[in-house]
């Protein structure tokens, strides 16, 4: 999905919801599945309201799982870029996950982006109600979106990967410090097959 919200909407939102500066977000823990050590290393960038995010994660990640990622092949990290205020909510609410649950928690905000998504305020609400649904329970799920520093960090999140990917779009992946866009799972496989052909192992 490309960009669809200017810059200085971004600052709004950042304003709305946090006091601090975005590059004094303290650095959030990275979350990633896979093998810590592995050589090829995987990095996703995606907004919970970009449809095309959604695709990939049920038509092309379970197959990226299942054959380099469970086979410690390779080191996956998601990382938010959030595209609208909904997104942004909804990157909070998986942050508000347990760490061993967060991509069980991505991967539901993805799935059930049709039943949370909304033009009005009333996403909040369908998304505490698919948190509670997951677990989550209310309190909790209150605290996370009133957190300014869960909101900073994916701000933060959002603004280096501009900054250092360019990126302009989503889903981009960053395969090894070489961006792409989205991409079927063949692409993908020929990609990953070549930089094992090249480092010379498995």
């Amino acid at each position: 999905m490309k960009l669809n919200i200017s810059k200085f909407l971004i600052i709004c939102i950042f304003f709305i919801f946090s006091k601090h500066e975005i590059v004094k977000a303290k650095t959030d823990e990275e979350i990633f599945l896979g093998n810590k050590d592995a050589k090829i290393i995987v990095i996703e960038y995606a907004s919970m309201t970009c449809s095309h995010c959604a695709n990939f994660h049920k038509e092309v990640y379970p197959k990226i799982k299942e054959n380099y990622i469970d086979t410690n092949k390779i080191k996956f990290i998601f990382r938010d870029f959030p595209l609208d205020k909904q997104a942004l909510f909804g990157s909070v609410l998986a942050k508000c996950a347990p760490k061993e649950k967060y991509f069980d928690f991505v991967k539901l905000i993805l799935n059930t982006q049709k039943k949370w998504i909304a033009s009005d305020n009333t996403f909040q609400d369908k998304l505490k109600n698919i948190g509670k649904l997951a677990g989550l329970n209310e309190n909790k799920i209150n605290t996370c979106f009133k957190d300014e520093q869960i909101v900073d960090n994916i701000l933060k999140s959002r603004s280096d990967a501009e900054k250092k990917y360019n990126i302009t779009s989503t889903p981009s992946l960053i395969i090894n410090e070489k961006k792409y866009s989205a991409m079927s799972y063949e692409t993908f496989e020929k990609i990953i097959e070549s930089l094992i052909n090249w480092y010379g192992f498995y």
